[in-house]
């Protein structure tokens, strides 16, 4: 399972991040649909670094990136972690 990030992106779109997986990124016009691209995303990226022999990154119990860009303050209170995307 894979911990992800979701917050609102500057364009209206939300974004969802998985922290362990460096760039895997993806967006959606609503929080369900930025959580279905990103379990899409995730898929293919685990893939691509198997099909290429390369070692997966193991999911992390807790979450220790941090959000680098600065975020209002309603931003960040709209920031979800969602547990355990597959």
């Amino acid at each position: 399972m894979r911990q992800v990030i979701i917050y609102p992106g500057e364009d209206g779109y939300w974004v969802a991040e998985c922290p362990t997986l460096p760039g895997c990124i993806s967006q959606g016009r609503t929080k369900d649909e930025a959580i279905q691209n990103i379990r899409e995303a995730i898929g293919g990226y685990i893939a691509a670094l198997e099909e290429d022999g390369l070692p997966v990154p193991l999911a992390a119990n807790g979450f220790f990136e941090r959000i680098e860009r600065k975020m209002s303050r309603a931003e960040l209170q709209s920031v979800q972690f969602v547990p355990g995307i597959r």
